[in-house]
């Protein structure tokens, strides 16, 4: 009974150091994972009106990809909405790299095709991008666009990690947006 007992405790050891090793404290030794971020709290964007994930007929809805590739990181855009002047950007962070990535939502900042820029600081943007791995998120900008805006440009600076692009930034330009 003893013996049981011993066992049984050094397997639960076991299991507790394998927990702490899938957990960040080896990085070496995280499964590849996908990591999804979505939306669903309106008190946290600026507008409720693109806390839809159907379009309505106030929200106007452009889809495509629009992507920039820089060292072992590859930001792309594949959706935006717009509705009353709030735009929602639809983002996908793929780090082929063997070491994490942070690109973190203060790192955000949105320029129109008028050279206003956009701060978005209310984005549902995790930020943490594992090596190996894809994550999504949505990115809003926190002040409504101005008149005349035809197209945005997303640059993520301020990425650390070991592969980080050279200048710790990335930019995908010519985002059209929705009319």
């Amino acid at each position: 009974m003893i013996a049981i007992a011993g066992v049984a405790a050094g397997v639960l050891a076991l299991l507790g150091v394998i927990e702490y090793a899938l957990s960040g404290g080896n990085s070496a030794a995280q499964p590849n994972v996908t990591a999804t971020t979505t939306t669903s709290n309106g008190v946290e964007t600026p507008d409720a009106a693109l806390e839809t994930t159907e379009p309505s007929a106030d929200v106007k809805v452009g889809t495509g990809s629009f992507k920039q590739q820089r060292g072992m990181l590859t930001i792309e855009v594949n959706r935006v909405e717009a509705a009353n002047g709030r735009v929602k950007l639809f983002v996908t962070a793929t780090n082929a790299s063997q070491a994490r990535m942070t690109l973190p939502v203060v790192g955000i900042a949105v320029l129109d095709d008028l050279n206003r820029t956009y701060a978005a600081s209310s984005s549902k943007w995790d930020g943490l991008v594992t090596q190996g791995t894809t994550t999504s998120g949505t990115v809003v900008l926190d002040e409504k666009i101005g008149t005349g805006v035809n197209s945005l440009t997303l640059t993520f600076s301020s990425i650390s990690g070991q592969f980080a692009p050279t200048g710790a930034a990335i930019t995908v330009t010519g985002i059209p947006l929705p009319k």
